[in-house]
């Protein structure tokens, strides 16, 4: 508990004062960039949780469980903020209602929903996607400009990740066979991209842990049927390995979601974006380190093409001429 409130805290009061402390002060893109890269590092485990927690819970349920934990213990370090800012809620309640539906509903349901019925290799491949549509939809609705160089940037960070993915041989590329949980995860990662575009065209007052709490409840409400309907289907199904997966993803990956909203409000959806091609690098690391898997050359030579290109992205804030 210490742990989260050492993190909380700080987020739920701004970045200024973490700023002073590291030396970073002015440079609000370096500590956006900061940010996405925890948010990055957070969320690395949470397809492999989300393949395991198939196997032991339904995914409405399983959602439902870690966003009702997550909610518990964000609430005691935001409900001071929102209390001071409810009028500021009551008036924009349908952008925290759209919030919620999209993250904790549509999004995370639809993740653990398709990897239930696909690989990892495929659910890694397909999150990849994501920056490319946070980008397309930063486009339609912001007008984000991209420049040349952000779109090499791009490009070669999605060569690194598919270097990864594809364990250096393209030929890997022929033998992978789509499954029905892939479409269904394209799904949940195109909801997560227009949360990112509704994050930065509507921004609140609000930091980024209190705006995360008050979404909640509006997914836990939408989530609610589905869950219902999954237990009346199945029964209680959390088991001492489903609680410890819950626990997980109920902590980590959701302080993911706090880092990533401070980063999307500095550089924009698209830029923040091309940080999630970190996660494949993230999950090799942890698969060394924790699962004993070996190290390989291409593990090297993708990580190099995706450091390569978060070197060559645009650095400047979103907006900046």
């Amino acid at each position: 508990m210490a742990f989260v409130a050492d993190t909380l805290i700080p987020l739920t009061s701004g970045t200024a004062a973490l700023g002073r402390r590291v030396g970073l002060g002015r440079s609000p893109a370096t500590l956006a960039a900061l940010a996405l890269t925890g948010a990055a590092l957070l969320w690395s485990g949470n397809f492999l949780a989300g393949r395991l927690a198939a196997d032991l819970v339904p995914p409405a349920t399983f959602s439902a469980a870690r966003w009702l934990l997550a909610f518990l213990v964000l609430l005691p370090f935001t409900a001071r903020e929102i209390g001071v800012k409810k009028d500021e809620l009551i008036r924009r309640w349908p952008l925290w209602a759209a919030m919620g539906v999209l993250n904790i509903a549509v999004f995370t349901v639809l993740i653990y929903a398709g990897l239930a019925h696909t690989s990892l290799v495929n659910g890694s491949l397909i999150g990849s996607s994501a920056p490319i549509l946070v980008g397309l939809l930063g486009w339609l609705v912001l007008g984000e400009k991209t420049s040349l160089r952000s779109r090499i940037a791009l490009a070669v960070s999605t060569a690194g990740v598919g270097l990864i993915v594809l364990r250096g041989d393209i030929g890997n590329l022929l033998g992978l066979a789509f499954q029905p949980g892939d479409l269904v995860l394209f799904l949940g990662i195109s909801a997560f991209a227009l949360y990112a575009v509704v994050l930065k065209r509507f921004p609140s007052g609000l930091s980024a842990a209190a705006a995360l709490t008050v979404s909640i409840p509006f997914g836990l409400l939408a989530l609610a049927p589905f869950a219902i309907w999954e237990l009346a289907a199945t029964g209680p199904a959390l088991g001492g390995n489903a609680a410890l997966l819950v626990l997980y993803v109920a902590t980590l990956p959701t302080l993911g979601f706090i880092l990533w909203a401070r980063g999307v409000c500095v550089l924009g959806p698209l830029r923040a974006g091309q940080f999630l091609q970190l996660m494949p690098v993230f999950g090799a690391a942890l698969a060394v380190s924790l699962l004993g898997e070996e190290l390989h050359l291409y593990h090297a030579m993708g990580l190099a093409l995706v450091m390569a290109g978060l070197g060559l992205r645009d650095r400047r804030p979103a907006g900046a001429a």
